[in-house]
């Protein structure tokens, strides 16, 4: 909600309604309502719209329940529990149509004028139309459009561009044409405009990305691997030790994967594959050393059910990252309790938890793999076996759950590395069931609290993420004053490119907070990257 306004995530309620958004760089279009994403605004049936328009991190739009209604030929009732957007017309099939040769309504080319035209077929044929806010820009300065094509018949109109950039950074002319196709297939001629650009750039590709490019997005710099790398300070603060089960990673029979005795604060973190060959489960187990034991979930996030790792790592640490917790429950003098319990596993699928407690009293904590089927039980759980770990993975109890840390930006970019074991070092601790120490490589599952300060008076800062290791999905939570931005890495797919820094954050703040948690199934190190802007920022 905004204020009285019901706020729905475009893109999704209309897929949900049959009739997807049609996207074209910044631009989405749903029925008659195109946002622009880049300068946040809307035209609907072709004219601007001042309406309530929310951008997220992740570049999703959230709109006015009643505009979308209205852009779908729909109604919002209102019903039980909420409202309902209802009587959507389904979209037609799109047929073959050829288009003419250029709009009639174009006027005579100039430089800022759209191109020559020959008549278009009549009947019920769509027009393309749009402008620039201006003719003539120099190189790095921003384009805005306003696009108001119509279809004679009010139908919906679907968006395809060609040249269409929001900045330009070659003198000279450049030609941008739009044709647009309705609901049952009819295409327009194209319309185009040319611009000119021409004198001193305003902008380099770099500074118009830092001030530009959306959260969320990522640009070119290939310079990014040579900054100067900062080391972070390590602060003092509340830590917990990590209990960490990962090995045997794909468990080929029933057992116990580790296991550890546990009193205060500790935090849990286990990943396993299902390699039984028949359906089977991941448990988190409690056990009470004594009576009046309890256990506080203060905070959990897990994923299950594909054998796609990455998606369990990123997913499980976001859903810990925005998760909640669970009142005391007192442990039985008799048995065990269930802190964690996975979806039903086929076989090679998986499962990710993370769960921070609070254990009153004394407990033993037990991750086990049980076969569907046989009972848990105390009986069973006593004739489980402990399982070896196999030679490729870690498992084992680790000090330092938390690595808080300052870091202290001057005038130039700079970056800090997470997850080489060298700059930051590996977390070393011991697997209690063979007595091996064991490292920790990437420190996975670990919480990195972050705080970055701006030591340059009338600057802003822009935070990016790098993937130095190969393909990574994750994510990150950003508290900027009272903003708190939780942000998935990257929105879809996986980041990979290292000369393409994947943009976090951008604030005119001193100093902000974020929170990391590396994430199985992508690769490590990775690198935050950050630059100073001079001026005012917003996100």
């Amino acid at each position: 909600m905004s204020g009285d306004t019901l706020l729905l995530p475009l893109q999704e309620i209309a897929a949900l309604l049959g009739r997807p958004a049609q996207v074209s760089g910044p631009l989405v279009q749903v029925g008659r309502l195109v946002v622009h994403l880049g300068t946040r605004s809307m035209t609907i049936d072709g004219v601007p719209y001042a309406g309530p328009l929310v951008v997220t991190p992740g570049g999703d739009a959230l709109v006015d329940a009643k505009l979308l209604a209205y852009a779908l030929d729909g109604q919002l009732t209102s019903r039980s529990g909420g409202v309902a957007i209802t009587g959507v017309p389904a979209s037609a099939p799109p047929v073959t149509a050829a288009p003419a040769a250029t709009s009639p309504l174009a006027p005579p080319r100039s430089s800022a004028a759209p191109v020559p035209s020959a008549p278009a077929t009549p009947g019920g044929v769509p027009e393309a139309r749009f402008a620039t806010n201006k003719a003539v820009y120099a190189p790095g300065e921003r384009v805005t459009y306003t696009d108001f094509s119509f279809d004679p018949d009010g139908l919906n109109l679907a968006r395809q561009w060609d040249g269409m950039n929001d900045v330009f950074f070659t003198p000279g002319e450049h030609r941008i044409s739009l044709v647009v196709t309705n609901s049952k297939g009819r295409v327009s001629a194209p319309y185009a405009r040319v611009i000119r650009v021409e004198g001193p750039p305003v902008n380099t590709p770099l500074s118009y990305a830092l001030r530009y490019a959306p959260i969320g997005s990522t640009f070119q710099d290939t310079r990014n691997p040579a900054y100067p790398a900062l080391i972070p300070t390590t602060q003092a603060g509340p830590s917990y030790p990590l209990l960490f089960s990962d090995s045997p990673e794909a468990p080929a029979r029933s057992g116990v994967l580790y296991q550890d005795r546990a009193t205060g604060r500790v935090r849990v973190v286990a990943y396993h594959l299902n390699r039984l060959g028949r359906p089977a489960r991941l448990y988190v187990l409690a056990r009470p050393r004594g009576t009046g034991t309890s256990v506080e979930v203060l905070r959990e996030g897990s994923a299950g059910g594909t054998g796609i790792e990455s998606v369990l790592g990123q997913v499980s640490v976001l859903d810990f990252m925005t998760g909640a917790g669970r009142a005391p429950q007192p442990l039985p003098a008799q048995g065990v309790t269930a802190l964690y319990t996975s979806p039903l596993l086929a076989p090679e699928q998986g499962a990710k938890i993370l769960l921070d407690l609070q254990v009153t009293g004394e407990a033993d904590l037990s991750v086990v793999m049980l076969e569907e089927g046989q009972p848990l039980t105390e009986e069973t759980l006593v004739a489980l076996p402990v399982l070896p770990p196999d030679a490729q993975h870690q498992r084992g109890t680790f000090p330092g759950a938390v690595r808080s840390l300052t870091v202290r930006l001057g005038a130039s970019p700079a970056r800090v590395t997470l997850g080489d074991s060298l700059s930051d070092p590996a977390l070393s601790g011991v697997d209690v069931l063979t007595g091996a120490p064991q490292r920790l490589s990437g420190n996975y599952g670990v919480q990195y609290d972050i705080t970055v300060e701006n030591t340059v008076p009338g600057t802003g800062t822009v935070a990016t993420f790098v993937p130095r290791g190969g393909p990574y999905r994750g994510g990150l939570v950003v508290d900027d004053g009272a903003d708190r931005q939780v942000l998935r890495i990257p929105g879809s797919g996986v980041l990979s490119n290292g000369d393409s820094p994947f943009v976090l954050w951008r604030t005119p703040s001193r100093a902000f907070q974020m929170t990391f948690i590396p994430t199985g199934g992508s690769f490590l190190p990775v690198s935050l990257v950050f630059y100073p802007h001079p001026g005012g920022l917003s996100p």
